[in-house]
C-alpha cells in the first residue's frame, strides 16, 4: 500500500486513514493502491501502528484489490 497526503480522485478500496496521529504519520494521510514489498532491514524505524478500524479497511481494501472474497 502506498501513502500520501493527497486525497483526491480516490479509486475503489483506497481511502483516508481516519487515525492518521495515532499512527505516527505528520498530516492526513491516504491509503493508494499500489503493493510493494521492502526487506525488513532496510526499515530504519517504526513510525506507529494502524489503529484496528483503519485495519480493518486496509484488509477490505487488500482483499478487494486482489480479488479475493471475504469469507
Amino acid at each position: 500500500m502506498a501513502l500520501t497526503s493527497v486525497g483526491d480522485a480516490l479509486r475503489p478500496g483506497e481511502f483516508p486513514i481516519r487515525f492518521w496521529r495515532e499512527a505516527g504519520l505528520l498530516h492526513p494521510t491516504f491509503a493508494k493502491r499500489a503493493l510493494g514489498s521492502v526487506s525488513g532491514d532496510l526499515a530504519r524505524r517504526t513510525l506507529g501502528h494502524l489503529h484496528g478500524d483503519d485495519l480493518s479497511q486496509l484488509e477490505a481494501a487488500l482483499r478487494l484489490w486482489l480479488g479475493m472474497e471475504a469469507v
